[in-house]
Parts: C-alpha cells; structure tokens; sequence
C-alpha cells in the first residue's frame, strides 16, 4: 500500500470514529436525573418525595408489593412533561412502554397494551392521555384500582403485576373526573420565566459542547416565551447558523442571522403567527375564528393551539364577537416592524 493509499484509509477510519462518537453523544440524555432539572420546583420536589418514599418501602415490602403511584402530567406543551416521565423512569430502573392516547381506539387495544406489563414495576407511558375515549378510560381505571384485565364472556380477569400509569395532557379537564381521581400524584407544570430560560439554554448548550456567548443565551431566553422546546429549536438553529459561517462559538451575529432568516419577531412569533396578529390589527376589531381560520388556511384547532400564547401574554382578548387586539397587542406589533 502506498502511502497515500495508506493516509488516505487512516484518515477513514478517523472521520468513522470520530462521527461514531459524536452519534453517542447525541443519543446521550442532556438531563440524567432530577436534582439537574432547571425549574418546576414544586414538581421536582413532589416526584423526588415520592421516588424517596418508594424506595423505603420497597426495601421494607419487596419489589412485588410496591409499585410507584400512578402519576398524571398536566401542563402546556414544551414544558418538560416527558421529561419528567423519562427521568421517574430512569430514577425508577424500570422499563417504559410508551403509547400515544389518540392511538388507542377501543378497549381491545388499551387491554393488549396492560397486558404487556408482564413484570413488577413497570411503567406505562401515555402521551396526551385526554385523547382516550371514554370507554377506555373505564377500562384504564378499573385496571388502576383493581389491577385487573376483565376481558369479558366467561373469561377469567387477568391479574395484573404491580406497575405504575403515568399520563401527560395539555387538557387535564378533558379527562373524565373518575379517570383523574385514580392518579395519587398530580404535576402541574407552568411556563418558565426568563431567568429560568436563560439558565436551562446554557445548561443545554454546555452539555452538548456547544460555546455560547452570554448575550446570545439572553437573546433566546427572551424569545423562548417560557417554553424549553421553542428555546431548544431555536438555540439549534442559532448553531446551524455558527457552524454554517464556518465558526464553533455562537455570537450574538450568529442569533441575529437566524431570527431574521427565521422570520422570528421578539417575542418568539413566527410569520405564520405574526399574521394572525395583523389580520387582528386591519379589521380593526372582533375578528371570528372560522375568518382567521379562512386567512391563514388552518384549521381552527392550530389556531387555538397558538392563540394561548397571545393571551398569556396579554396580545389578545376573546369574546362571543371574536377576538381582537389588545393595546399591549398593538404596542407589539409597532415594535416588530420597527
């Protein structure tokens, strides 16, 4: 072998190795447990008392008499409800099946799911648990409290092993009253503040390996609007714009350029967003949901979705007219276009 033939191959092999590594990186959790999680104190507290208890008990009753209480997340999106469940897992040494609600049609299917928890202290993970018929609620409680399958005819219920339920919703009030009374623990997360924010994205974009100046860490938190999932897409996007420009430190350039690019105004609003503001803004009054949903080309259900944002932050009001804009609303909107 030459070499250059012999470099060449070398070289290879480190770009695998290398690339290899980094792959392992990323599939590593930026949180391992709770004392890490930055916020939602009351929430880590409630959870870290809870997995405590758990275990004195355990050590006292064994694995088959104790199981971890069934929990129900509920909270706005993007406010960390599965990662909360992931780390009560982790902290717990326990498998996880996760599902999703709307999945989960007919009492057959909820039933074929509990039926996989074939071992002691294993967790069912269902994400956005309101989206259960009510049928299947009946099925999924009477399962909580009895630990029993009752699969009909002249079939014998199946007994269940002790295992835990832990439910996320963004509509906690959509699930039955019976179903939510069968939780003994219930989270309720809240948007982060600014401070928090500021904090969670450093905190992520270290463990990544990321560097990141204080000023553009500032800028995303403000943007975030308290939320870790929009603050995590767009300290992302900022990195794709850094490493784009050839550079590995993000800077408050690197910020700028993606939110212009992004079209992402100072409060985090996208275009899509920003124009529902402004339809509010031309009409110039109560505005019904079917015409914005006419102007924008969504279904009012996106529409919904967003428009929590706006009153939260005091953008918009809403009435049996239709919504409209608020002074603080138009004091955004003049600044955006500034």
């Amino acid at each position: 072998m030459s070499f250059t033939g012999w470099a060449t191959s070398n070289t290879r092999l480190s770009i695998k190795s290398t690339t290899k590594e980094k792959q392992v990186k990323e599939t590593e959790p930026i949180i391992t447990s709770l004392s890490q999680v930055v916020g939602q104190a009351r929430a880590v507290r409630v959870l870290q008392t809870a997995l405590d208890a758990y275990w004195h008990e355990r050590r006292k009753q064994g694995e088959e008499n104790v199981s971890f209480p069934h929990l129900l997340m509920a909270g706005p999106g993007g406010t960390g409800k599965t990662m909360l469940s992931e780390l009560v897992a982790r902290e717990l040494c326990t498998e996880v099946h996760v599902e999703l609600a709307q999945n989960i049609s007919n009492i057959g299917q909820m039933q074929g799911l509990l039926m996989m928890l074939d071992k002691p202290g294993q967790i069912l993970f269902l994400d956005e648990i309101h989206q259960l018929n009510e049928s299947v609620q009946v099925c999924l409680y009477r399962a909580l409290e009895e630990r029993k399958l009752f699969l009909g005819g002249n079939k014998k219920p199946v007994t269940l092993p002790p295992f835990t339920l832990i439910g996320a919703t963004t509509h906690e009030y959509m699930l039955t009253t019976s179903s939510r009374d069968r939780f003994q623990i219930l989270i309720r997360l809240s948007h982060y503040d600014t401070d928090e924010m500021t904090v969670l994205i450093d905190q992520r974009a270290k463990r990544l390996g990321w560097g990141i100046d204080p000023k553009s860490v500032h800028e995303l938190a403000k943007r975030s609007r308290g939320v870790p999932r929009l603050a995590v897409r767009m300290l992302e996007a900022a990195k794709r714009s850094c490493s784009a420009n050839g550079c590995d430190f993000i800077e408050s350039i690197h910020v700028a350029e993606m939110l212009e690019m992004e079209g992402i105004d100072p409060l985090g609003f996208d275009p899509v967003e920003q124009t529902y503001l402004q339809l509010l803004k031309q009409h110039q009054g109560a505005v019904r949901l079917n015409v914005l949903a006419t102007h924008l080309g969504l279904p009012r259900q996106s529409i919904e979705m967003f428009e929590s944002d706006f009153m939260r932050l005091g953008l918009i009001t809403k009435n049996e007219k239709g919504r409209c804009l608020t002074p603080a609303g138009h004091e955004h909107l003049k600044v955006s276009n500034a």
